[in-house]
């Protein structure tokens, strides 16, 4: 058995312990808890599947509302554009290391959050 010294074994160690382990961003569905700008909450669930040219494509279902979106993964953040009632919209996702999607989004009118988790 080949002998290593002990400093390249220690170092070897603690390169692969400062290396963390990033969930990806998944295809499939998502369970969908949000909040609205004003303060009120709502349920919903969210498709997503990859798209042309390395795009994403995103169906929200929530409550009568259906919302479609597109968007890309840059730096491990998901971004996706939509249109609802109208009005354009920007929403912004973080992968957590159990793989939900916690992101912040907007039409203009203030900050809304939302909690996707795979299902």
């Amino acid at each position: 058995m080949p002998r290593f010294p002990s400093w390249l074994l220690a170092a070897a160690l603690v390169l692969g312990l400062a290396t963390p382990a990033f969930a990806q961003i998944r295809e499939g569905a998502y369970a969908v808890e949000g909040t609205n700008p004003d303060g009120s909450t709502y349920e919903g669930q969210l498709l997503l599947r990859p798209g042309p040219a390395g795009s994403w494509l995103a169906n929200w279902r929530v409550g009568r509302e259906q919302i479609l979106g597109l968007g890309l993964i840059n730096g491990g953040v998901l971004a996706i554009s939509f249109v609802i009632e109208g009005r354009p919209g920007v929403s912004v996702f973080e992968v957590d290391p159990d793989g939900k999607l916690r992101g912040h989004w907007t039409t203009g009118g203030g900050l809304g959050t939302e909690i996707l988790t795979p299902q």
